[in-house]
């Protein structure tokens, strides 16, 4: 009997240790495909058309380790961690039943996390660098913080009213259009730029796991239909608000 429980030991030992290496390898192996693919051709490009030699080898590929490792962990964590979170503050978002605690909530979260987008920040210091100071990077990334809460809010509002995506986002885009001829050149490099670091990987996971938790939890939608498109509202809306303030500034 001792002799059997230590080879049930042993096995479950075994099938737990096999567990615990697919779980690492299946993100590993994501990353590895979308990652390594890139940095052949540049490796090749460089060798092969370039005919220039690498500085540093030992650093760059020590970089790339830490990429692929960070970028798996990332994903772990975003998997585990930051997409359930979004799901179920959404859904109980939903069964609070209450449109105003929802838009008010949408604004504060939009606001908060593009506070912690690394891009933004990193935006926001070059435009301040570039223009020497003329225009901070306080004021860039509380406008663009600004318009993303408003996006979200424009989202969130377009999956409890119903409203079609095309109702939404054309009038939005025509209207960064129509402001574009009468803002400053500065300001409308720097709107349309700040609506692609908006979408980063902090605020797009949080996002569309809201808006599809939302949709699902809304009798009559459909969290493919009304659940998605959100990403797109945030982008728009910071560039928006750019563009005003590059009207109100020429």
């Amino acid at each position: 009997m001792a002799g059997r429980h230590q080879s049930d030991e042993r096995q479950k030992k075994r099938s737990r240790g096999s567990e615990t290496l697919m779980a690492i390898w299946a993100p590993l192996k994501e990353t590895l495909i979308s990652v390594l693919p890139v940095v052949i051709f540049l490796l090749a490009f460089n060798a092969l058309v370039l005919k220039k030699p690498l500085t540093n080898p030992r650093e760059l590929f020590s970089g790339l380790v830490l990429t692929i490792v960070g970028l798996t962990i990332f994903i772990q964590g975003l998997n585990r961690g930051l997409l359930p979170l979004g799901t179920i503050v959404g859904e109980n978002l939903t069964a609070s039943g209450s449109a105003w605690l929802i838009l008010a909530f949408s604004f504060v979260l939009g606001y908060g996390m593009t506070l912690a987008e690394p891009s933004l920040q990193a935006l926001g210091t070059q435009v301040e660098e570039l223009s020497a100071g003329q225009m901070t990077k306080t004021l860039v990334v509380q406008i663009v913080a600004v318009g993303v809460g408003l996006g979200l809010v424009i989202g969130m509002l377009k999956v409890i009213m119903g409203w079609s995506f095309a109702r939404v986002i054309i009038p939005l885009y025509l209207l960064a259009m129509a402001l574009l001829p009468f803002a400053s050149q500065t300001l409308s490099s720097l709107a349309f730029d700040s609506g692609s670091v908006t979408t980063g990987p902090i605020t797009v996971p949080i996002t569309m796991a809201l808006g599809t938790a939302l949709a699902s939890g809304i009798g009559g939608r459909d969290p493919l239909i009304d659940g998605l498109g959100l990403v797109a509202l945030v982008a728009i809306s910071p560039v928006l608000c750019l563009l005003i303030l590059g009207v109100a500034l020429r």
